[in-house]
Parts: C-alpha cells; sequence; structure tokens
C-alpha cells in the first residue's frame, strides 16, 4: 500500500487507464467468447437432440412393424384347395411343422410346400424384406430349417446361414424381438447385400405359463436400405459419426461404413476433445449416438474467436501506448505548476504559470493566475475580516449574558437587603463577588466542570437567600470522574437560571434542580432537570425554533426567556459545529429537561489550578 502511495500521478493515472481499460475489455471479451461458445453448443446439442429422437422415433415404429410382422407363426391359419386348417390360429404352425393330421406317405414333402408357403406369405408383408428363415425342431427334436427369398431359388445351405451371425449363440429362450448386426446375405445364389435380422422364437403355448417348448425362430432379413431412408430424412452437418447401438454396444447402423456390424464398446461420456449424444434406450433396447470432434464443430466459431482475440490484443496495444502518451502530455504541466506553487506558498504572489492550450489544463493555468492574483489582492483584508467578524459575534453573544445575568442577581440581592436588616447580606455579596470574578475572561474560555457547578451553587444559594421557597440543587454521580473535563465558561448558569424563574417560580413551592453528566464515545451530555410547571407542546415548538433558526436571542416586550439557552447555543455551534448544542424536551406539570452536548474536553491538572 506504501509503494502505491508513493507513486507518482504519471504512474497512477497509466496504471488506471490500462487497468480501468484493459481487464474489463479482457473480462468482456473471455465472457463473450465463452458464452457464444456455450450458447453454440447448447444450441447444437438441442438441434442433435431433435435429430437423434427423430432417428429413434422413426427406429422404434420401424422394428414395430416388424415386431408384429415377427408374430404371424402365432396367427397363421392358411388353407387352399386340397385342405382348410381349422386348428386354433395360435397353434397352426406348430401342427404343420410336427406333422400332425398328415396321413399320407410323404407328408414330409406337404409340410416343406406349407412352410415355403407361410414364409412367401411373411416375405410379402414388407418391400424390405430380403428373405424369411425358420429353424427349429420338429416333434423328435429333430433339427429343420425352411428358407425363402424374392430374389433367388438357390439356398446355398445352413453353415453359410449359421457363420453370417453367431447362429448359436442366440437365446431361445427369449420371447422379445431379437436384433442381428447387418451382415451379408451369402446363403442366397446371387444375392451378396447387406442386411440386418430381426428374429423372434415360437413356442409351443398349451402348457403353463412359464413352461412353454420351444418350436423354432422365425429370422427377418431387413435391406440395410430401411435404415439408410431415415437418415437421410434428417439432415446432419457431415462432421458427426452416428450410430445405432444396443447395450452391448453391437452398431446396427453407422454412417462411418466400417463401424457397421461391429462391436464399438461402451458409449463414452463428452470430452474437451469430443461431444457425445446418447439418448435413451428404445424398447428394444437400441440407442442412437451421436458424436462429433469439438475441434471440427467449433471449427468456424473458433476462427470468429481468434479473430476476435486479434482485435483485441491490437486494442490492448493501442490502449497502453496512447494511455502512456496521454499520461506525459497530463503529467508535464501538473508538474509544472506544482513547482509554481510551491512559490505560492512562500508568499510570492507574483507567479504566472503559461498558458498554451484551450483544453483543461489551459484552462487549469488560468485558473492559477486569477487565483493567485486574488490572493495577492484579497487575503489580507478578506481572512482578517472573517476573523474579526466571528470574533465579535462572539463577544456579542458574551455582552447579551453578562448584563441579563448580573440584572438578575443585584435584583435578588437589593429586595434581600430591603427586606433583612442582616449579615446574611454580606454572604450574598461575598457570593456575587466570586460569580463576577468568575466573568472575567474571553467568552471562550473553558473550564472545569466542576467549577462551573460551583458557580451554580453559589447562585442557587443567592436564590434561596431571596425566595421563601426553597429550591435544592443535586448533582449525583461520582465528581472525580468529570474533575478533568472542561467546558466553555457560563455554559449552565442560564440554563439553571431557566429551570428556576420559568419552572419552579410558577409553581409558588419548593423545587428541585438536578445537573446530570454523561460521557458516550467522544461526546459529552450535560442534562439539567427541573421538577417545575414544565411546557405544552406549543411553547416547547417555539422555543425549538428559537434554537434551530439563525436569529440572534433578544429579549421581547415580556421578559428575557429562551435569550440565555439562544446563546449557548449558538455558541455551541459557533465552537463545535452544528451537531452540537441544546436539546429542550417538557412536559406539562412534570418538569423540563435542557440536554446540552459537546464534544468531550480533558485538561490537565494544571488547567485544573488555574481556575481553583
Amino acid at each position: 500500500m506504501e509503494r502505491v502511495r508513493n507513486l507518482t500521478l504519471y504512474h497512477k493515472f497509466a496504471a488506471t487507464m490500462i487497468f480501468l481499460g484493459l481487464i474489463p475489455m479482457l473480462i468482456l471479451s473471455i465472457f463473450i467468447s465463452n458464452k457464444m461458445i456455450q450458447d453454440y453448443k447448447d444450441a447444437l446439442e438441442m438441434q442433435y437432440e431433435q435429430a437423434a429422437f427423430y432417428v429413434g422415433s422413426s427406429i422404434e415404429t420401424m422394428l414395430n412393424t416388424y415386431d408384429t410382422i415377427s408374430q404371424m407363426p402365432y396367427n397363421y391359419n392358411y388353407g387352399n384347395e386340397f385342405m382348410m386348417r381349422k386348428f386354433q390360429a395360435y397353434d397352426n404352425l406348430r401342427q404343420i411343422l410336427h406333422g400332425e393330421k398328415y396321413h399320407s406317405d410323404d407328408w414330409e414333402d406337404e409340410r416343406g410346400i406349407e412352410m415355403e408357403t407361410f414364409l412367401q406369405y411373411v416375405a410379402g408383408a414388407d418391400e424390405y424384406l430380403v428373405a424369411v428363415h425358420f429353424a427349429g425342431v420338429d416333434a423328435q427334436k429333430e433339427p429343420l430349417d425352411f428358407h425363402y427369398s424374392n430374389y433367388s431359388t438357390y439356398f446355398k445351405g445352413m453353415e453359410l446361414f449359421e457363420s453370417a451371425f453367431e447362429y448359436e449363440k442366440i437365446d431361445r429362450e427369449s420371447n422379445k424381438l431379437i436384433l442381428i448386426p447387418k451382415h451379408n446375405i451369402e446363403y442366397f445364389s446371387g444375392l451378396n447385400e447387406p442386411v440386418f435380422t430381426i428374429a423372434r422364437n415360437y413356442f409351443d403355448i398349451r402348457n403353463e405359463i412359464g413352461n412353454s417348448v420351444y418350436v423354432g425362430t422365425l429370422f427377418l432379413d431387413v435391406r440395410m436400405k430401411r435404415l439408410e431412408q431415415i437418415f437421410r430424412s434428417v439432415r446432419f452437418n457431415g462432421a458427426e459419426e452416428i450410430y445405432i447401438v444396443n447395450d452391448a454396444g453391437d452398431c446396427f447402423y453407422s454412417n462411418v461404413n466400417e463401424k457397421i456390424g461391429v462391436n464399438i464398446g461402451t458409449v463414452t461420456e463428452s470430452t474437451p476433445e469430443q461431444l457425445v449424444l446418447t439418448t435413451k434406450a428404445n424398447k428394444y433396447g437400441l440407442h442412437i449416438v451421436v458424436a462429433m470432434d469439438t475441434k471440427t464443430a467449433f471449427s468456424n466459431l473458433r476462427t470468429l474467436q481468434n479473430l476476435m482475440y486479434f482485435i483485441l490484443g491490437v486494442s490492448i496495444l493501442a490502449l497502453v501506448a496512447s494511455s502512456v502518451l496521454f499520461s506525459k502530455r497530463l503529467v508535464k504541466p501538473i508538474r509544472a505548476m506544482m513547482e509554481q506553487m510551491g512559490q505560492v506558498e512562500t508568499g510570492n504572489f507574483d507567479i504566472q504559470l503559461p498558458v498554451r492550450s484551450a483544453d483543461e489544463i489551459g484552462i487549469l493555468s488560468a485558473r492559477f493566475n486569477q487565483m493567485s492574483e486574488a490572493l495577492k489582492k484579497y487575503i489580507n483584508k478578506s481572512y482578517v475580516a472573517q476573523i474579526r467578524q466571528t470574533e465579535a459575534e462572539l463577544t456579542a453573544l458574551k455582552s447579551q449574558i453578562y448584563p441579563h445575568f448580573l440584572y438578575n442577581t443585584l435584583e435578588i440581592i437589593r429586595m434581600t437587603a430591603v427586606e433583612n436588616d442582616d449579615n446574611k447580606v454580606s454572604e450574598m455579596i461575598e457570593a456575587l463577588s466570586v460569580q463576577i470574578h468568575y466573568l472575567i475572561g474571553r467568552a471562550q474560555d473553558m473550564v472545569p466542570i466542576e467549577k462551573e457547578i460551583e458557580i451554580i451553587q453559589k447562585y442557587v444559594y443567592l436564590l434561596n437567600c431571596r425566595i421563601t421557597c426553597k429550591v435544592q440543587l443535586l448533582v449525583p454521580g461520582n465528581r472525580n470522574e468529570i474533575g478533568n473535563i472542561m467546558i466553555p465558561k457560563l455554559i449552565l448558569q442560564p440554563i439553571v437560571e431557566n429551570a428556576y424563574i420559568h419552572g419552579i417560580k410558577p409553581k409558588n413551592g419548593n423545587g428541585c434542580i438536578s445537573i446530570e453528566t454523561q460521557v458516550t464515545g467522544e461526546d459529552l451530555e450535560i442534562s439539567v432537570m427541573d421538577n417545575g410547571i414544565g411546557m405544552n407542546q406549543a411553547a416547547l415548538e417555539k422555543i425549538q425554533e428559537l434554537l434551530q433558526g439563525d436569529d440572534p436571542g433578544i429579549k421581547n416586550e415580556y421578559n428575557w426567556q429562551s435569550i440565555g439557552m439562544k446563546n449557548i447555543h449558538d455558541r455551541l455551534r459557533y465552537l463545535y459545529g452544528e451537531k452540537y448544542g441544546i436539546q429542550v424536551t417538557s412536559n406539562p406539570n412534570v418538569g423540563t429537561i435542557v440536554s446540552v452536548r459537546m464534544p468531550v474536553t480533558r485538561g490537565s491538572e494544571h488547567d485544573k489550578n488555574d481556575h481553583s
């Protein structure tokens, strides 16, 4: 912190210009850049999520169609001119496979004809079906298989069929649709195109639920063009990789040809290098995965970002250079002005700065010259006059209090001398002489608070000598705690006088005046409380208006009421500021409290002895 304070204005201004311009610009650029990338990423993710959802929904709709087709073994019921099957629909195909109710010796040929008819019936259900197969067991658990294709009449053999995909690993206990990834249909002569296969097991469901016997599996070979058709209906930007995979990671389709039909492993989360979006698995266990390289996906945005950083860098260099040059141009005339100010401090007011421009620096130089001339011309006249005016105002306040105080005191002594021809008069005169001696000095003289209280006690003594009813003065608290606190002379006596004249005297009875002091932080508060007649709200507002006004306290046609408190209030404001002075609170038939607030001023033992 000390180093910062010792920096010159040039360095401070240059640093301020750089940091106030550079840091916000840098923060704003980084924020805008990151916000732009994040918004683009969010929009890109939303776009691909919608596209992936559409693809997933279309695939699920397609599989629903093939799911319905694969259930044909349970509702097949076919008849021709030679025979009409009247079996229950769900069991008709099983009876055909097991040869039930065939009576001729060549019933196996009849079964083959009927199975070919069934497969041909299934193959005609969808234009994308290339071939249909049924492989299972007969009544003696011996293997049997049937094959049909709309595009070839020669089936090469079961070995090629089984080797095209992992035939032996098919779960023959599952009653759900089975999906087999891409493979080539090489088991029919003249056919060698990629297909994916949909399979469903067929069971003898005449037994109890959960105890169905396996009969066979229906296989549907579907052209890959069926999946391609779905993907062609969705627009992608070409920079992404799209996969249709199951939970095991087998890829059914992708725009990356070498990934179709292979296991691509577990779907990964997004990384800074790659953005990955994965849909939830549909009811057939397939996910749509979209993966893209962030460098490629954000290439255009990165180019824009780099351009923005380049412009930012050029702007920073320009800002630094202009800040340094402008700081030099600004500080140089200020330094010259500072040197001339040193001459003014020594009393040389003949200094004149050169005015070389019409900007703020030129205006400041001209104003400096005017100031020097004005100081030279008016310093003695204006400054001295102000000091004398302040002293005159304080003296006027003082001159108003002294006659007021002496008039009332002498009136008490005069009336007592008339009524009492005894030694009490000498004691009263002695008390008066102490008070007159206390009054000698300047109005702003500071005295210990205990000395001010001692003078008030003399005044109350004189007062009790004059009146029949007695006034009791209470000064609670430890006098040692406030003994070294100094206050302006004659601050409390006019308040005590007002308490008697306007509070206790109208009661025609005994009264009590209490003086309490309290130190709060750096402030001293002295409260003068009486149990007199108090004031109503109208009278209290009138006094408050007088205290807050700028007019001095003056004697009106009735009495001297409020003149003492007004003068005390003005003295405190002159000495300490507007926040200090007098505050009055009162309740009718209860009494009045006058609070005097001023800063705490502690004196030395020497000051205390000087006023003893």
